[in-house]
């Protein structure tokens, strides 16, 4: 039978959990609500940046602790970024539940080293490149820049080879 709970923090995070007893897996994740139509046209893209910025390390852990410690809990994890909310999420065997819950936790407050941005940039401008070559993906940010034209739903969720508006940051 699935049960749901629902709390809110003094700090404001929502915490809505679904039960099921004869469950023989955890899966959690951290809703953030941010995404492409948050995100002038300047900046069109930062939302699915951060998300990649995410796993490159926190005060606490490296990136390769954070692939380290997901891989030694047998986790399926990853994230993705939408026009209205970037998801972080894992799922892991129900015994490793806390800890998984202070590696996503963590993950929370990335480093954000400089060393990483320029890596990460290549890294998505190359994501960029391969959802070019997709003709669905094409039409469909087509049709959203047709539809919302100036609001910020036009803009890709992926951001674009254009540089940053810098004066914006």
């Amino acid at each position: 039978m699935l049960t749901f709970q629902h709390a809110t923090l003094k700090n404001g995070l929502d915490i809505i959990a679904e039960i099921n007893d004869n469950a023989q897996s955890t899966a959690m994740g951290y809703m953030v609500k941010t995404g492409s139509r948050d995100e002038a046209a300047g900046v069109a893209g930062v939302s699915h940046f951060l998300e990649h910025m995410m796993f490159k390390g926190t005060p606490r852990r490296t990136s390769a602790q954070v692939n380290e410690e997901f891989d030694a809990m047998g986790a399926r994890n990853n994230a993705f970024t939408s026009n209205e909310v970037t998801c972080y999420w894992a799922t892991v065997l129900p015994e490793y539940t806390g800890r998984c819950l202070d590696l996503l936790s963590d993950m929370m407050r990335p480093s954000l080293r400089d060393d990483d941005f320029s890596m990460e940039k290549k890294v998505i401008l190359e994501e960029i490149s391969l959802y070019l070559d997709r003709p669905s993906h094409i039409l469909f940010e087509a049709v959203m820049g047709d539809h919302f034209e100036k609001h910020p739903m036009a803009n890709s969720v992926l951001g674009t080879h254009a540089p940053a508006d810098e004066s914006l940051f």
